[in-house]
């Protein structure tokens, strides 16, 4: 009697303890480099181009998910048009358009987003997903497996301002301002001048991407410039 009581909580233990994917519904999450990654807030948009994004955020970290179609079936996110990547809780960008240095590996980065379901009537998109994305330097990669977003909202469908400012567009914009943003002290001359185009950065980010859950509007109002 013993040795089974024994047994029982040694089989508990070992498949109680692992990280293995949940589906919920909604949901965003993959494993990061073998551990699981799970998104907190999520949310989808197309573009005018018909270009789809999908991100999702732990608070931390966001992946971005760039599809050139709505087409269901495999997408390619090593073109010029498709990608994926990370931005980092360093704000450092890993992206699948960041080529590896030759002395890491001579192929490119790669990935696939496997798009299930595009449901227009109920504002949802559903699909799979893998990346190995470099640093800017090309010499560290980071890899996403067994990804999924499931039900993950559309922002309400096509976005109607200027088609040439993609969701994408302005999270690199966002990325590259908040660089400044971090970097400047409050009493320097240019501070008012850095936090405003951070600040305008976001706004577009809005405009372009959505803002499920209100985040984006949270860290605006959080800005101390005029």
């Amino acid at each position: 009697m013993k040795k089974l009581i024994v047994l029982v909580l040694v089989l508990v233990t070992f498949f109680g303890c692992g990280e293995e994917l949940e589906f919920n519904t909604p949901s965003f999450q993959a494993k990061k480099d073998g551990n699981l990654w799970e998104a907190v807030t999520y949310r989808a948009n197309i573009d005018n181009s018909g270009v789809l994004t999908i991100a999702g955020s732990d608070n931390f970290e966001t992946v971005t998910l760039v599809v050139n179609s709505t087409a269901i079936g495999l997408h390619n996110v090593v073109t010029t048009t498709s990608s994926a990547s990370l931005l980092d809780v360093n704000d450092m960008n890993w992206s699948t358009n960041n080529t590896p240095d030759p002395s890491v590996q001579i192929y490119p980065a790669d990935g696939v987003i496997d798009l299930k379901e595009v449901n227009m009537e109920a504002g949802t998109v559903s699909g799979e997903f893998y990346f190995n994305a470099f640093n800017a330097s090309g010499l560290s990669s980071i890899n996403f497996n067994q990804g999924f977003f499931h039900n993950v909202p559309l922002g309400g469908g096509a976005i109607t301002t200027d088609p040439g400012v993609t969701c994408n567009d302005a999270n690199a914009t966002v990325a590259a301002t908040l660089i400044n943003y971090n970097a400047a002290d409050p009493m320097d001359a240019n501070y008012e001048e850095v936090c405003s185009a951070y600040r305008t950065a976001l706004e577009t980010q809005i405009t372009a991407c959505g803002d499920v859950g209100g985040i984006i509007q949270a860290t605006i109002d959080g800005l101390t410039c005029m």
